[in-house]
């Protein structure tokens, strides 16, 4: 067994796969130009939302209050 690479030659064509692949590149974008529907926007994200400003409050009215009382 040789642990010496092979010299290979051979021409590198490209393969029906790259070529799938390459036109599935060219239309994407032209998919990113049409105009989009919007989803509506889920319970799941207004709940998430809500928490996550109620917890950026706390920190913010709780650094306040630091501040003040020292």
């Amino acid at each position: 067994m040789s642990t010496q690479p092979q010299d290979d030659n051979t021409p590198v064509e490209p393969t029906p796969a790259t070529d799938a692949v390459d036109k599935a590149a060219t239309d994407a974008t032209l998919e990113d130009k049409a105009p989009k529907e919007r989803q509506p926007i889920t319970t799941n994200r207004i709940v998430l939302w809500v928490i996550v400003a109620a917890i950026g409050l706390y920190f913010v009215v709780s650094g306040v209050y630091g501040i003040l009382v020292k």
